[in-house]
């Protein structure tokens, strides 16, 4: 968007109408993915919860995170700091409190295996 603004490349009727779906999917897709992960390392599952609340409780969350964006008084920046500060506070957590654990990882788990042909067979 901001390398048609610059050009002066006009973006009215089906362009404009494009772009904004676009974003708004993207928005959406980003969301429910980090709804997703969260609701499945908290253990509220479809098997937990049941369909109709495991689909009730996301489409509040996701409604929820939505409309938070929409205040006033949350900026992107807060946000980032926020981000960046918890980032810190695991690394110093982990450097404090499990260091001899980590530090006695020399690999991943043995069940972790890597098929490398499934990389030769996407191409």
């Amino acid at each position: 968007m901001h390398h048609y603004h610059e050009a002066g490349i006009a973006t009215e009727g089906v362009k404009n109408v494009a772009m904004v779906f676009v974003g708004v999917v993207f928005v959406i897709n980003s969301l429910d993915s980090l709804i997703r992960l969260y609701t499945d390392n908290l253990n509220l599952t479809v098997q937990r919860l049941g369909m109709r609340n495991y689909m009730l409780f996301n489409i509040v969350a996701l409604s929820l995170l939505t409309l938070l964006f929409k205040l006033e008084f949350l900026q992107i920046q807060w946000v980032g700091a926020l981000v960046i500060g918890l980032f810190f506070s695991c690394v110093i957590y982990i450097g404090y409190n499990k260091l001899k654990t980590v530090s006695q990882i020399d690999s991943s788990a043995k069940d972790n295996k890597i098929d490398y042909s499934k990389i030769e067979t996407a191409s």
